[in-house]
């Protein structure tokens, strides 16, 4: 009995820091994905991506490979690399769903960039994301913008990581 009861204690302790490990894991590629944003790291950026990975885009209530989404994306890049503009993500997350190789998340992100004459423009979306984990690194598969939201309901939106 005794011995039961430890191996319970002990899967359970290990089913914890599985679960420490992949937020965190999940946090880091965020955090890089944060990265290639503020340094109009394009390259990068693209490489966070599952090369099949399909933007699910609720605002215009279209989707399609993520490729597409990226030629749409791609001069924000090279303004924020030559300085043109200084862009930055923020995150916070209403729900993440995951096991060892796969994550669901749900929130709110904000986008915003600045022009070189200080003008600040900001996008604050509902969004869904889903990763999968491929040799040790995680992919983003799907992104989901769900839908416009705005400053107002960014500040009162409670993350729970």
């Amino acid at each position: 009995m005794r011995k039961t009861i430890f191996i319970i204690i002990l899967l359970s302790i290990q089913y914890v820091y599985a679960d420490d490990s992949v937020i965190d894991e999940l946090d880091i590629a965020w955090t890089n994905l944060k990265k290639t944003i503020s340094s109009g790291d394009f390259r990068s950026y693209k490489s966070a991506y599952h090369r099949d990975a399909v933007l699910v885009n609720g605002i215009s209530n279209k989707c399609y490979p993520i490729k597409n989404a990226f030629d749409g994306w791609r001069q924000g890049f090279m303004d924020t690399k030559s300085g043109l503009l200084d862009a930055n993500l923020e995150l916070k997350f209403s729900r993440r769903v995951f096991d060892i190789s796969t994550a669901h998340e749900t929130g709110i992100f904000h986008y915003y960039t600045i022009d070189k004459q200080g003008k600040q423009t900001d996008v604050y979306v509902h969004f869904e994301s889903l990763w999968i984990k491929k040799q040790n690194k995680w992919f983003m598969l799907m992104e989901n913008q769900v839908s416009r939201t705005d400053k107002e309901e960014w500040d009162k939106f409670k993350s729970i990581f």
